[in-house]
């Protein structure tokens, strides 16, 4: 808001630098930036909001899938994050960003199956720490 001030009293982008080094001393934003942001203030620009960003928006992680991913872990702890994702339509890597940063879990259960030679299915639930192995090697 220092820089939208200089640009309404009139001081130039190179007086502005200078009082933004002055009063911040090595915090100071950069040259580039103070120039930046005192064109967009002189471009008429208001605030120093972010710009909105084109891409596609990130829709999945909203509080109610926060809160539906903490119902089915809570109903039960041995669901996997490909369980929790196909259920509620959403990816597995926004469930697991759900549950480690909105949910504040460590350690994620996950179901493993393996097949013999008879096409039998043998369950057996592992609880691992993301990143690791089920024989404990990384």
């Amino acid at each position: 808001m220092a820089i939208k001030f200089c640009v309404e009293v009139s001081n130039s982008a190179v007086e502005t630098t200078e009082l933004i080094n002055k009063a911040y001393g090595s915090a100071a934003i950069s040259r580039a930036n103070v120039y930046q942001w005192y064109a967009r203030f002189q471009d008429g620009r208001e605030d120093v909001k972010d710009d909105a960003r084109s891409g596609r928006p990130s829709t999945a992680r909203t509080d109610e899938n926060v809160e539906s991913v903490h119902h089915l872990l809570t109903e039960d702890s041995r669901t996997t994050l490909q369980m929790i994702a196909d259920r509620l339509n959403i990816g597995e890597e926004t469930v697991r960003w759900i549950v480690t940063e909105d949910l504040g879990k460590r350690k994620i259960c996950a179901r493993f199956f393996s097949s013999h030679l008879d096409h039998r299915a043998e369950t057996r639930t592992h609880c691992l720490l993301p990143g690791s192995s089920v024989n404990g090697t990384r």
